[in-house]
């Protein structure tokens, strides 16, 4: 038992400092590129707002897409894209247009009834889609909070405290049975010396 609280202390530590690293890193890349909607080796995190992809993709999960070469982008795919007020949605293509060369495309939430308004350009396109984590984006917003924050660092030393005593008290009880053996083979050795003499 000891040991599962042990290792399922590590999984958790290990969890919340995984989400610490990828929460800063992504927040000095915000920081230091305000125009640029931050990724990691070519993917972007997006928490989603809206219900617009419905069945497919839910409030509160987290998309992950990854920037590609949008002349390889087709009908169907799903993509992440800003508009001009620096706001992403992720949306599914319905029509890719191709006019003299220049592409570009239509859009619509599986959910929604209509297509989105207006055209997708290159330039617009944050990345296609790859995969989700559901339910988590809640989670990472409260996180970038200053209370969410603190309380993951506080959860963070607490589990280590925890952890740190367990492993201390371990030793401790090992130290005794060291000195619990000792004693036993300290008196089997006089013993042995004293049946020598005898002899």
């Amino acid at each position: 038992m000891k040991k599962f609280l042990k290792l399922l202390g590590y999984i958790f530590i290990s969890i919340l400092i995984l989400i610490l690293i990828f929460d800063v890193i992504i927040l000095i890349k915000s920081k230091v590129f305000p125009d640029k909607v931050p990724g990691i080796i070519g993917y972007k995190p997006f928490i989603v707002m809206s219900g617009s992809m419905k069945s497919k993709i839910e409030v509160g999960d987290i998309v992950i897409v990854k920037e590609v070469d949008v002349n390889n982008l087709k009908k169907d795919d799903i993509i992440a894209f800003s508009n001009s007020e620096k706001l992403v949605t992720t949306h599914r293509i319905v029509n890719v247009i191709n006019e003299n060369g220049n592409i570009c495309f239509e859009t619509k939430g599986d959910s929604n009834n209509i297509k989105d308004e207006g055209l997708v350009y290159p330039a617009d396109v944050e990345g296609v889609y790859k995969f989700k984590i559901a339910k988590i984006g809640s989670l990472i917003l409260f996180l970038q909070e200053p209370l969410g924050f603190s309380l993951m660092m506080v959860c963070i030393l607490l589990i280590g405290s925890i952890m740190f005593m367990i492993e201390n008290r371990k030793n401790r009880n090992l130290s005794k049975e060291d000195e619990e053996y000792m004693k036993e083979f300290e008196e089997f050795k006089r013993k042995k010396e004293q049946e020598k003499l005898q002899k």
